[in-house]
């Protein structure tokens, strides 16, 4: 190949790269972060504000999954809860939404280098910033862990009122889907 065409085919594949890959994080992305928080992990979503380095400025929020944490602990969670806590990601986390979550505001610097970073699209960051704004995750955790079927229908009762209530459609999609699978609906 002469330098013309080597140089042509750089830029051909640069463009190619960038249609298909993500090449680096940058500013006004969004982001998936997983955080080893004490035994357990952290996750943070949220929007890339700075990258300097390995060093990410974060603005969002940070999910701990106290639910699924205790189901694990007491030993009930075997299989795949326990492997959704060892290695959460944005296509699993749902299983650790449909419990109790503690939830707070996000500002703070990762470290690449550090923790697990995962870019994700604004679909899928608005679909995981509503189940927490919404509170979904302690609806369903009433569902799912009523201790009578008086409690059952009235907890369900509530959760289907939210999810009709609803405006946004892919939230209001995901939430269907998930309700489906849990045989909630």
């Amino acid at each position: 190949m002469c330098g013309l065409h080597k140089k042509i085919f750089y830029i051909n594949l640069v463009k190619i790269v960038n249609m298909f890959g993500k090449g680096k994080i940058r500013s006004g992305e969004y982001i998936f972060v997983v955080q080893k928080d004490l035994n357990h992990v952290r996750l943070i979503v949220g929007r890339i504000q700075n990258v300097n380095g390995s060093k990410i400025q974060v603005n969002g929020f940070y999910i701990r999954p106290v639910g699924l944490i205790d189901h694990v602990e007491s030993g009930s969670g075997k299989g795949r809860p326990s492997e959704v806590l060892k290695n959460p990601d944005p296509n699993n986390c749902i299983f650790m939404l449909i419990d109790r979550v503690e939830t707070g505001m996000y500002n703070q610097e990762v470290d690449q280098n550090v923790d697990k970073t995962i870019w994700i699209n604004e679909k899928r960051y608005f679909v995981l910033d509503g189940w927490v704004r919404e509170n979904l995750p302690d609806m369903f955790a009433d569902v799912l862990r009523a201790t009578s079927e008086e409690q059952r229908l009235q907890a369900r009762g509530i959760l289907i009122e939210k999810m009709n209530s609803l405006y946004e459609r892919d939230l209001k999609e995901h939430l269907y889907a998930v309700a489906r699978s849990t045989r909630v609906l």
